[in-house]
C-alpha cells in the first residue's frame, strides 16, 4: 500500500523541548539549503519538507501538519577534518592552503579550531603539512557554525 507523505505546512526554529518521545528526520549537513525534501521519520511516515526561498533547514527545527508535530530535524552526523592551530601564522597558512577547494569551513564551538568536511586528499596533504594540528571526527556540521555564514550575519547586523 502507497501512502501519501504528509505535507509540512509550518515550521517552527529551533525546537526548544527536545525529548526521545518526538519522531525525528535525519538530514545532511549539504541538505540544509535543499528547498524541498521527501524523507522518512523514525518511525517510518513519509513527510514532504518544503522551504521559501532563502531559507534554510537548522537542526532542531520543528516540523508541523495540522498544528500536530510530526518530527523534528536532526543534521546527521559525518567524517569531519578538525584543525587546531598553534598559533595565528599557522591558521592563516590553513586557511590559504585550504581555500581554493571550495569547502566550508566551521568554527568549533568558542575554541579557535575548524572542521571541514571529509575530504580524502585533503586530508592526506594537510595531516602531511601540520602534524599532530589535524585529527579525524564524527562532528555535526551545522549552518550556524560555517563561518562565511558567520561573517554574513555579523555584515548584516552591522548595517
Amino acid at each position: 500500500m502507497n501512502r501519501l507523505p504528509v505535507t509540512i505546512d509550518t515550521i517552527m526554529p529551533q525546537y526548544q523541548t527536545i525529548t526521545d518521545q518526538v519522531d525525528r528526520v535525519y538530514i545532511e549537513w549539504f541538505e540544509i539549503n535543499k528547498r524541498r525534501l521527501t524523507r522518512n521519520t523514525l518511525s517510518g511516515n513519509t513527510i514532504l519538507m518544503e522551504l521559501e526561498r532563502g531559507q534554510e533547514w537548522h537542526h532542531g527545527d520543528a516540523l508541523y501538519h495540522n498544528g500536530e508535530l510530526q518530527a523534528i530535524v536532526t543534521v546527521k552526523p559525518t567524517l569531519a577534518i578538525r584543525f587546531n592551530p598553534s598559533d595565528f601564522v599557522q591558521l592563516a597558512d590553513f586557511g590559504y592552503f585550504v581555500g581554493n577547494r571550495h569547502l566550508p569551513i566551521f568554527q568549533v564551538g568558542q575554541l579557535k579550531s575548524l572542521r571541514l568536511p571529509y575530504d580524502g586528499r585533503l586530508y592526506e596533504q594537510i595531516a602531511a603539512k601540520y602534524g599532530a594540528s589535524v585529527q579525524l571526527e564524527e562532528a555535526i556540521l551545522l549552518s550556524e557554525n560555517r563561518i562565511h555564514q558567520q561573517l554574513k550575519n555579523r555584515r548584516n547586523n552591522e548595517n
